[in-house]
């Protein structure tokens, strides 16, 4: 409730500035536009001149009173010139808004045909949206206030059950081929032949993640340790010379490093699902962002069922249930039929599409499929 305390204080200085005893410093910067012009264009040049002074991850919010799109106001009348100013300083800044849910705007003149604007909103770089990967910004009721409070929770997604994911560089490890055997030969066939594949597969997805675990290890956790005890040599080494025991440690966390980092942008790339670059691009921040962005994007806040606002997983769970299962409904008997007959339509042949698919029409749909991409729920590639 942060930003509400904040629109509620009458004597608020435009901005409050913020950071953290950190490791690594984070900014959050509270502001409250002002609303002349000319106050308006001093006030941007401010958080120009705050970001220069305050490098690192960087969060700012507040009553902007200032919009930047044509959707951000329910009527036309728009001071573009003062968007096109704020629409420059997101990107000159690198910038990114994190959507709010639940509301469209976030104040109202209160009036019986009110205007309504988003002036509310919180913005925040890159490499603060990177530290906190679940953050969730939703509405709650203005009660007193002519704006909307924003809540923003930095932990509010229920983390749902890890899916498998078949990597590639699997395939490449001396023991794959047979991790894939022993855990495909331990499920035995069952008289549904379908069913059977699906066992094989499950069994199979299990000992390939149990062997991973065990082979591998969590790849981002090695890096970091690696890089950390790497920078702790390299402190070392500027005040005295390394023994030949913490040179050799030194020159292998090098090559593990490098391979570590190539391993892990090999699985960014996989989660990113994109196609258009070419293999030798390196960019993982840019795998990551489109990987999230994709999860951001499928990610459903809440759900509105008649008066009731459902944010929780099981509620939400429940609601779309119960909806679709009132939308199909239950089958009854029917009182009348229609005879297709009468109706003198043409007849087709299309008893074609009753027959079992051949071998060669199974293996030609499956040497189509994406290489790297899984295209089922069972998490395999193609």
């Amino acid at each position: 409730m942060l930003l509400d305390l904040l629109l509620r204080l009458e004597l608020m200085p435009t901005v409050c500035q913020f950071s953290f005893d950190l490791s690594v410093d984070r900014w959050l910067t509270c502001v409250y536009g002002p609303q002349g012009n000319n106050n308006k264009i001093i006030f941007l040049q401010e958080l120009r001149d705050i970001r220069a002074a305050c490098q690192g991850p960087w969060v700012i919010l507040g009553d902007f009173n200032l919009i930047y799109k044509d959707e951000d106001k329910n009527n036309s009348n728009l001071n573009r010139a003062m968007m096109g100013r704020f629409r420059r300083l997101i990107n000159d800044l690198s910038l990114k808004e994190i959507p709010l849910h639940g509301r469209k705007f976030t104040w109202s003149n209160l009036q019986d045909s009110p205007t309504l604007v988003k002036l509310d909103r919180v913005l925040c770089s890159v490499d603060w949206e990177q530290l906190f990967l679940d953050c969730l910004l939703q509405s709650a009721a203005s009660e007193d206030s002519d704006h909307c409070p924003l809540i923003l929770g930095l932990t509010d997604r229920k983390a749902g059950k890890p899916r498998f994911h078949f990597e590639p560089f699997w395939s490449k490890q001396d023991d794959f081929q047979g991790v894939v055997e022993t855990g495909w030969n331990s499920i035995s066939a069952v008289s549904c032949p379908f069913e059977t594949l699906s066992r094989k597969f499950r069994a199979t997805a299990k000992g390939l993640q149990s062997w991973s675990q065990n082979k591998i290890g969590h790849v981002n956790s090695q890096l970091g340790l690696a890089r950390k005890i790497l920078h702790m040599l390299e402190i070392a080494q500027d005040n005295r010379e390394l023994s030949p025991s913490e040179r050799w440690l030194y020159n292998q966390l090098k090559k593990h490093s490098l391979a570590l980092s190539s391993l892990q942008r090999t699985i960014a790339r996989c989660r990113s699902q994109i196609n258009w670059l070419s293999d030798g691009d390196a960019n993982t921040a840019l795998f990551h962002l489109h990987a999230r962005h994709r999860k951001n994007k499928n990610f459903i806040a809440q759900l509105i069922q008649g008066d009731q606002v459902i944010t929780d997983h099981d509620g939400k769970a429940a609601a779309t249930y119960n909806f679709y299962n009132d939308l199909i409904g239950t089958s009854v008997d029917r009182n009348w039929t229609i005879n297709l007959d009468e109706l003198n339509i043409t007849a087709h042949e299309l008893g074609q599409l009753d027959a079992p698919f051949s071998e060669d029409e199974v293996w030609s749909t499956i040497r189509q499929l994406p290489s790297n991409k899984a295209p089922g729920p069972d998490g395999f590639t193609g």
